[in-house]
């Protein structure tokens, strides 16, 4: 074969392969990487396998929708000074409303008296109760005066009745209120509470200041350490006995919204400059809802209100 055919074959084939690289094997359905029509259908590569071929989309059955705002629905009345109402698990904020303000938190404090106690004198000691302590400012808990109880018995009073007396006794077992109150504080900053101050064990100073922000931290911390604190303010009494006395008694909870299946645990503080606070954890269309309300002139009226409005002005994914 001479030359010039040789050269006319090798044309020819470099022609024929210059055409075959032009078809679309896609389109032919023999490959597929996401782009044009195919026959076989694309796997996303951003998705887990099931093992059998199929391929889930990375947000199907996996991620909780957030609740998505109404806005035909208008902002509620607030009569409080402060609320924060927002979801314990995503950390969704439904209300906010002067979460940064500082207020007299009354009896709110007893909660940190609770963490202190088991946490740096033990629930298991023995709390002597004394005259001094019998003579605290309230009546709530029926202590007297020479009763011995153990530390998570003497807890279970102090918050169910919001027993001033039974603070006490916990301030003078620690060496005294100045050594309680050094504990208290000592407690705030290891958690970050930049906002609060602690003058008594009791919340009977009106110094004793928080903010709704700084009292979500603290129900965190409760919740993942002490989930009990808050199972034990969901009683609606509990029969008592002094380990130095043969007879019991009952204390009956004077905390508001036991009769609310929906309610989580809570804890309420009143003194005449704080007005009405509250703190607690509600159960809302499957969010676990922090619910802090400060300086209210009706906390019964206003919580279930602010949480209805919650309800009607957001869509909840079921």
């Amino acid at each position: 074969m001479s030359i010039r055919w040789q050269s006319l074959i090798l044309v020819l084939l470099i022609l024929v392969s210059v055409a075959l690289t032009k078809i679309d094997f896609g389109k032919a359905g023999f490959f597929s990487f996401g782009g044009g029509t195919t026959n076989t259908p694309a796997k996303s590569v951003n998705s887990g396998s099931t093992g059998e071929g199929e391929v889930r989309p990375t947000n199907q059955n996996n991620e909780k929708k957030l609740p998505f705002r109404i806005w035909s629905v208008l902002d509620p009345e607030i009569k409080a000074q402060s609320v924060l109402i927002q979801s314990l698990d995503e950390n969704f904020p439904f209300l906010h409303y002067n979460t940064h303000k500082q207020w007299p938190i009354a009896s709110i404090s007893k909660l940190m008296t609770a963490v202190v106690v088991l946490e740096d004198i033990g629930g298991d000691k023995k709390i002597p109760v004394s005259e001094k302590a019998i003579s605290t400012e309230g009546l709530a808990g029926s202590l007297k005066s020479g009763e011995v109880y153990v530390a998570t018995d003497l807890i279970k009073i102090m918050l169910l009745s919001s027993s001033n007396d039974a603070a006490s006794a916990f301030e003078e077992y620690s060496g005294g209120r100045n050594e309680f109150v050094r504990m208290l504080n000592k407690k705030t900053r290891e958690l970050g509470m930049n906002d609060t101050l602690f003058y008594d064990a009791s919340g009977l100073s009106d110094l004793n200041i928080s903010t709704a922000t700084d009292l979500l931290i603290l129900m965190k911390y409760i919740i993942e350490r002490h989930p009990e604190i808050f199972g034990w303010t969901r009683m609606n009494s509990f029969l008592v006995q002094p380990l130095n006395n043969p007879k019991t008694r009952t204390v009956t909870s004077i905390i508001p919204f036991l009769d609310d299946r929906n309610f989580l645990g809570g804890k309420t503080g009143t003194i005449e400059s704080s007005h009405q606070n509250f703190l607690g954890i509600f159960l809302l269309k499957k969010y676990r809802v922090a619910t802090i309300v400060l300086g209210s002139p009706d906390r019964v009226q206003e919580v279930p209100a602010l949480l209805k409005w919650v309800e009607g002005a957001y869509t909840f994914s079921e």
